[in-house]
């Protein structure tokens, strides 16, 4: 008899831990990660818009990433991934990757940034939150720097780099 009870209570701890851990496994992430990459030249970016612009050697020069530009956009500049879940209150890290700075700014729908010249060729307008003061330091990092957003909320939340405005990242949070 005693056999028996042992062999119940070892298969009822069983299943709960085979709910809980199924239930972890399917419940969304609390934090996740998005990088921010570019392949800016920096001797040529530095040259044409000053120094500390970009910090790295090799890449794209500052002629090849206009011209990039002006054929619709210059993809190695972007957030990785491009989309991705988090469960409400969860938060997500901006790392920056790369050589120049970049904002990882929530936006109410994506348009264009702050910075004309490089709205311009992509025929866009700069997005309401372009208005915001401050907006560029509070949301954004250096290169090797990160950012962190508050908890998320429900729902479909923007991210936009207020300089660089195809770079975007569209996140489900639920």
């Amino acid at each position: 008899m005693r056999k028996k009870r042992g062999a119940g209570v070892l298969a009822a701890a069983v299943s709960v831990v085979s709910l809980v851990a199924a239930g972890v496994a399917l419940a969304g992430p609390s934090s996740r990660q998005v990088e921010m990459l570019d392949n800016c030249d920096g001797p040529s970016f530095n040259a044409a818009i000053g120094p500390g612009t970009c910090n790295r050697n090799g890449g794209l020069s500052f002629g090849q990433f206009f011209a990039a530009l002006e054929r619709g956009g210059a993809p190695s500049w972007r957030f990785s991934p491009e989309q991705l879940k988090v469960e409400a209150g969860g938060t997500i890290t901006a790392v920056n990757r790369g050589g120049e700075f970049h904002t990882f700014t929530p936006v109410a729908a994506f348009g264009g940034g702050c910075i004309d010249e490089l709205n311009e060729p992509l025929e866009l307008s700069p997005v309401p939150e372009c208005g915001i003061p401050g907006i560029l330091g509070t949301t954004g990092a250096g290169p090797g720097a990160s950012v962190t957003t508050g908890s998320l909320t429900a729902g479909t939340q923007r991210y936009l780099c207020l300089i660089h405005p195809w770079m975007k990242t569209t996140v489900e949070v639920g």
